[in-house]
């Protein structure tokens, strides 16, 4: 066993893993302990605000960058040598967008008083956070293929505590006597700060702004991506926004507060999932399918550990952090929890369609599902409330995953992944899933299953690790 783990613990991917996952973690756990706060300082009404304020702000950040970040990854192999110019120019046609949306936006505010109950003030304040989500977002993106973490973590632990620590202090002070307002300015104030000392040291080191050439690169990548990272916020945020509207911001405030506790299996994909894309990147790029095809179930396995240990432990995260004016919302997390699972997983092929630029493809499956999931929000939420939007989300993250598996093999004309393997997880994962949501009030019941789960895991892991350790390095 010591020798799987420290051959284990010698691969880049790993250790990559390792450091994403340890320091994501330290950077929401900042978030996590603030959660408290913020419900507790604001009315469920003012956080179901703010969470919708949060909701444009991530649908904005991709319309405003032209979701031009997504053409890092291919660049920095395509351009490897004029990487730098590449990145200052097509973050100069970021910029040109950036003044067509605040131009057109205040045009708009001639002829109306608000944008979907957003003032003119707020509007462009939700604009200006936007480009910096963006701008933050596009060096991210170079730091991760560059398996650059400790960059990337750091950037992220700067701009989570600076827009902590100002949001709570304008609530707490100028804005006392609107929270919600002290949260918009502290938030884009913050991001704002840290955008511009990133945007003047992409221009600096790069010094090159406008070309033809960088810019069709980089929107033939990118333009079929806006739909579809649309589509993947209609998904994960608009539920938010369809909450307020039909039910109130009070039960949208139940509802956010439930999906930043879920958040916790969020982290823990998108920091595998920033090693994961580099590395599997290279070996697509050698041809190495095999290797993929071996890793990747082991990836399965322990994501799927993760996910079963998060889901339990969430539901008692969720009970102990708020007033019990929220536990009306703790059959959520088993819903929420089990789409970030099927994130996870569709994220497995998507990468391969990333990979070979077929961009077109992805954009296709998420806006339908999407679609799917708007129409089934209106039928279910007005009828069964705020749990039918954890469920028809699950649903339709399972639909996505489905539709992009078989069109990553078509693609690649290969069988990347394990068919058997992944389609016993989901059938495993998704029983578990039913399980706990008929014990969410028998917590020594659920633990008891989830040690039993636990420890059959841990038996397979010690009568196979030689042939683990085979197939891992091999």
């Amino acid at each position: 066993m010591n020798k799987l783990v420290k051959g284990l613990l010698s691969s880049k991917l790993v250790k990559s893993s390792f450091w994403y996952t340890i320091g994501n973690f330290f950077i929401k756990g900042i978030s996590f302990i603030t959660i408290p706060i913020f419900v507790n300082i604001t009315t469920q009404a003012e956080y179901g605000l703010i969470n919708n304020f949060t909701s444009f702000v991530s649908i904005f950040s991709i319309l405003v960058g032209l979701s031009l970040n997504a053409a890092v990854n291919n660049a920095s192999f395509d351009y490897k040598e004029k990487i730098n110019e590449f990145m200052s120019s097509v973050l100069f046609l970021a910029t040109i967008s950036l003044f067509s949306f605040l131009l057109l936006g205040n045009i708009y505010f001639l002829f109306s008083n608000n944008f979907f109950d957003l003032n003119q003030m707020v509007f462009n304040l939700m604009i200006l956070q936007s480009f910096a989500t963006f701008v933050i977002s596009y060096i991210q993106a170079y730091f991760t293929i560059n398996f650059n973490h400790f960059k990337y973590l750091f950037l992220s632990l700067v701009s989570t505590v600076v827009n902590v620590l100002f949001s709570v202090l304008l609530m707490q002070t100028l804005f006392s006597y609107d929270k919600y307002v002290g949260r918009v300015v502290g938030g884009t104030v913050s991001f704002t700060f840290i955008a511009v000392v990133v945007y003047l040291f992409i221009m600096f080191k790069g010094k090159h702004y406008v070309d033809k050439k960088y810019w069709k690169y980089a929107l033939r990548i990118s333009m079929p991506l806006i739909p579809h990272s649309l589509a993947n916020i209609i998904l994960s945020q608009f539920d938010r926004i369809m909450i307020n509207s039909y039910l109130g911001p009070a039960a949208g405030g139940i509802y956010s507060y439930i999906s930043n506790i879920g958040i916790i299996l969020s982290v823990v994909w998108m920091s595998t999932n920033n090693a994961w894309v580099p590395w599997f990147y290279g070996e697509m790029s050698n041809e190495n399918y095999l290797t993929i095809k071996k890793v990747s179930n082991y990836y399965l396995l322990a994501f799927t550990t993760v996910a079963i240990i998060i889901m339990v432990v969430s539901i008692d995260l969720a009970r102990l952090m708020a007033p019990q004016d929220y536990y009306s919302g703790l059959a959520l997390v088993v819903p929420i929890s089990l789409g970030y699972f099927f994130q996870f997983l569709y994220s497995l092929p998507v990468n391969a369609e990333f990979y070979e630029k077929k961009t077109d493809f992805i954009a296709i499956g998420t806006v339908a599902s999407a679609g799917i999931n708007i129409g089934l929000n209106a039928l279910f939420i007005p009828r069964y409330g705020i749990i039918a939007a954890g469920y028809t989300t699950v649903f339709t993250y399972f639909l996505l995953f489905v539709f992009h598996y078989f069109i990553a093999k078509k693609i690649t004309s290969r069988q990347l992944f394990d068919t058997v393997k992944i389609w016993s997880v989901v059938i495993f994962v998704s029983l578990f899933s039913a399980m706990l949501h008929f014990l969410i009030d028998y917590i020594m019941i659920r633990y008891v299953m989830l040690f039993i789960v636990l420890g059959l895991l841990g038996l397979y892991f010690i009568k196979n690790k030689n042939r683990i350790m085979n197939e891992f390095n091999s």
